[in-house]
Formats: C-alpha cells, structure tokens, sequence
C-alpha cells in the first residue's frame, strides 16, 4: 500500500549503513515514514552485484554473493575515505567501481523504489554519515548522492538526526548520548537537546572501522581454526564462495546469541559436514578487544565534553548491532544507566533524516507530528555541527628547536562548532624558495605528522625574497562548511595577492566528472529498464 502524499515535492532521508539502508519521508500527515524499496523490504542490504548488467542491489545481489563472489562487493563503506580510491570491482565491460560509486548504485535503488513506489520523482535528499567519518569520506557519501540522480545533498551526522527523531519524540530537554554501533563503523556523540526540537552537538568519538562486522570476523577466526585442525582450508583463493558462506553463518550465529547461550555453526571439511558450537561465554572472550575500544572511544567523548556519566540524561542506541547482548550491558557499566528502549536503532536515523530533509528542503510552516507532538520543520533544521576531528597542517614548528621533523599544527580544531574559518601563517624555512608544500592531516595537535593519516598534500608556488618581512609570509586560510567539507585558499601576504596551488590529489571528483558518471549510471538503468 503507498504511503499517503500530498501534491507538495517529497524529499528522501536515507541511512546509508556499512551493512544496510533505510529510506524515510514525512508523510501528508508530518509522520516520519520509512519506506519499502523494490523489493517490499523496510531494509536494504548494503550489497552490490555486477554479475548482471546493470548492477543489481541489496536481495538480489544475495545470491551472486555464493555463486558470483568476484563480481559482489560488500562493506565498501569502510573505504570512502581512501584517496585516490580504490578500485574494488570492475564490471565485464570495463567500468571501474570505486567505494563512490558503489554507493551510488545502493542510493540510486533507494531514490528509484522510492519514486517507483509514490509515483514522482524525488529531486534532494538529506544522507546520514557517521560523525567519525573522515573529511574525503563525507565528501565521497555527497557525491554519489548526485551521481545517483539527486540535484541536491545534504550531508548530516547520523547521531544529530537519531537525536532528532528522539527529542522530538520526548519533548523534553536533556542531555542525550547517541551510542551509534552499526555493522561496519562506531560513533558516540553527547548532544544537548532542546524540546522545541534543536540539537545542540557536545563531542564526539568513534572508530570508522569498528562494527558488528568486526565482531563476525572475530568468530570467522575460530572457525577457520576448527577447520584447519580437522584437515580442511577456509581460503578465499582456494573457494571464495565457501569463505563468504562461512562468514555470514557465523553473522548468524552471534545474532542467535542475542537472545541464547548456545549457537551452531555448520562447517564443511571436504565431504564431512561438521558443526561448531559457539558458546556466548566464548563470544563474550572474542570481543573483549572490540568493547576494549568501545569503552575508550566512549570514555574519551565524555572528557571531551568535561562530562561525567551521571550528566548524560538517556543513552540511545542506534545501529543493528547495538541489538547484541553485550552491547547494552557495556552501556550500562559505562554509563551508570540502562540504554532508552523506546525507539528502533534501525528506523531512528532514516526516520530523522526525513524529518531533516523536510527542513533543509521543504516550506518552513511544514508540520512535522512525533508521537502526537507538533512541531514547525524550521524550527528543527541543524544550526551548526562539530569538527569531529583535528584538522592539522604538518610544520616544523619554532619549538622544536633544531628538530626537522613535521608536527601537526591544528587548524581546525575538535569540538569546534561549524561553519567554520581559520587563518593560519607559515613562514619558508628558505626565503629563496618557490614552493613550499602544504599537508593537511587528520590526526592531533602535537604528534609527528608521519604518524597520522594524511588528507591531502598541496604544493604552493611563492616568489623568492631577501626581504627580513618574509616572516609569517604564507598565509593560509581553511574552512569547513556545516557538512564538514574543507575548501583551502592560500594567500602570499608579502605580495599581498593569492598564490597559485596545485593538489598532488584529487580530493572526490569535479563537477564534470560527477555529471558524467550520474549519465552512465542512469543510461545503464535506463535500458535495462526498457528491456524489462
């Protein structure tokens, strides 16, 4: 049954998750809805098969997973950040894939059962990222929001928007953290919310490579063991399918233990059939490392917000794989406090997406209605966000006297509300050079700069000088706009005019080239559509 709409433009709020997605609309009545896809499924698998042309998503692309694995590609949300990105699948006519443009295609299933199912069609979209991402990865979820045929994206922290719906919900002020474990990325973020419906971001924390997946991966080890001891091979050269069979039983069995003590993994070693028995004692053992790094990212966003436990009003989870038995017992000892279960860690982001989106996009009197509370959409948009990270420049700094090494000079700080701007100067250790190469680094103030994860490295072309001004002579001006993109601009003060600058890679893809691959990508869609 469609969902009843109104004649008013429709805007999407989607959850793109390592493991699965959800779509979400304000229905006529102001309700946040989350939508079916093609398939009839609230859910869709964050999985993509170029085994068929075009590609296919989510269910279909289960079986390829076991009959075609070389041609699916899973957990690619992990890789966004990566630049220049890597090629993860590569289609029997030669089209390259990338992590980008494997989103693209889940996106553009979401945008098409979307348009299939209300009969119109769905130009803007507000995207959930997690508030850990790294700066290339949030520019990647952007673009391949406009590479799956949406005209506009917004880019939004998933805790702000499960934050949302949840305030919303209650009414109430308090202070809400927003425990994020989902199947592939971990955040915790402490928001202040306000009950006409603002959200005020305090800190955040997180591990973007920190899922239930990890968790899967751990009891994969046992397996493979067992098998090994009784004679067999888990490889995924030798039988990738059999690897990726063994790998999902085991998501099966740590799901099984969500609600028993005992699970069974079925195993095959040549022609016997054998079983393992998985104990929640023994899962309890395998992810001590995983909660170890839980418990810090969590301990470390409460002392960013100067906070102690006993000041956090309701922890909220969002996230699958917050549904894990362990998971709300390590709240609770973190805490002081049983997790809120009044709201669905799978529905809660798609459905403050949604609501989001209607701000960002639609008309400010728009209604929005949560549990029989009313609220004006102007009156919930996002003011501001947080810089989740350091965003540093590498410098041999003055203090470090006779040391060449580069450390990291923050320009933009963690916890620092954005928009954002910041002016930095640098000197040339040369007066006489005529460039001088700029890196910009995720990491924190004061650590060597080899050690952190670089962003992007820049060469800036200066005039030499004999001049004694040529102090404090390059100047560097770096913002972060509400979504967290960076844009750089750099200015010779001396000469007192901007400076040439030439990126030594390209962070995400221009303009045209985004045009292009949203052409290719619907001409696929297109002709498979009209053969149908």
């Amino acid at each position: 049954m469609k969902p009843v709409i109104n004649n008013a433009e429709i805007y999407l709020g989607i959850d793109l998750g390592t493991t699965t997605a959800q779509t979400g609309i304000l229905d006529k009545t102001g309700i946040p809805t989350v939508l079916p896809n093609l398939d009839g499924d609230l859910t869709t698998i964050t999985l993509v098969s170029l085994a068929s042309n075009p590609p296919v998503v989510g269910k279909t692309a289960k079986p390829d997973k076991f009959l075609n694995p070389a041609m699916v590609a899973a957990l690619f949300k992990r890789y966004m950040h990566l630049e220049p990105p890597p090629v993860l699948l590569t289609s029997a006519d030669g089209t390259e894939y990338t992590p980008l443009q494997l989103s693209a295609e889940v996106l553009h299933f979401m945008k098409r059962s979307a348009e299939k199912l209300l009969g119109i069609t769905i130009k803007k979209a507000v995207i959930g990222a997690p508030a850990y991402f790294q700066e290339p990865a949030r520019r990647a979820t952007k673009q391949a929001g406009l590479i799956a045929g949406f005209e506009e994206v917004h880019v939004v922290p998933e805790p702000t928007l499960a934050a949302t719906f949840y305030g919303l919900a209650k009414g109430e002020n308090m202070r809400v953290a927003v425990f994020d474990f989902g199947g592939g990325t971990f955040d915790i973020s402490i928001l202040e919310v306000k009950k006409d419906g603002q959200i005020d971001p305090i800190a955040v924390d997180g591990d973007p490579e920190c899922g239930g997946s990890n968790v899967d991966e751990s009891i994969f080890q046992d397996a493979r063991k067992l098998v090994e001891e009784k004679g067999g091979q888990l490889s995924p050269e030798k039988d990738l399918a059999e690897w990726l069979e063994v790998l999902d039983r085991c998501k099966e069995a740590k799901e099984a233990l969500t609600h028993k003590d005992t699970a069974i993994i079925p195993l095959r070693i040549g022609n016997e059939r054998v079983s393992m028995e998985l104990t929640y004692q023994r899962l309890k053992e395998l992810r001590s490392p995983i909660i170890d790094n839980l418990r810090q990212c969590c301990k470390r966003a409460l002392e960013k917000g100067k906070l102690a436990p006993s000041q956090i009003d309701k922890v909220v989870l969002v996230g699958g794989s917050t549904r894990l038995r362990f998971i709300p017992e390590l709240v609770t000892e973190i805490f002081g406090q049983e997790p809120a279960g009044d709201t669905d860690p799978d529905l809660a982001v798609a459905k403050g997406a949604a609501i989001i989106a209607a701000a960002y996009f639609g008309q400010p009197d728009r209604e929005v209605i949560i549990e029989g509370r009313r609220y004006l959409a102007s009156a919930v948009r996002p003011q501001v966000t947080i810089a989740s990270r350091d965003l540093c420049v590498a410098a041999i700094t003055r203090e470090q006297d006779g040391d060449k090494s580069e450390y990291n000079v923050p320009i933009i700080p963690a916890g620092c509300k954005l928009p954002y701007q910041a002016t930095e100067c640098f000197t040339p250790i040369d007066a006489k050079t005529t460039r001088v190469r700029v890196k910009l680094y995720d990491g924190h103030a004061g650590e060597p700069s080899k050690d952190c994860a670089p962003l992007q490295e820049a060469e800036v072309e200066v005039q030499p000088t004999d001049q004694a001004s040529n102090t404090d002579r390059v100047e560097f001006k770096i913002s972060m706009d509400i979504e967290g993109l960076v844009d750089i601009k750099v200015r010779d003060r001396l000469l007192n005019k901007p400076v040439p600058i030439t990126f030594k890679f390209q962070t995400g893809l221009s303009d045209s080239e985004i045009e292009e691959a949203r052409k290719q990508l619907l001409r696929r869609h297109e002709k498979a559509d009209r053969e149908q």
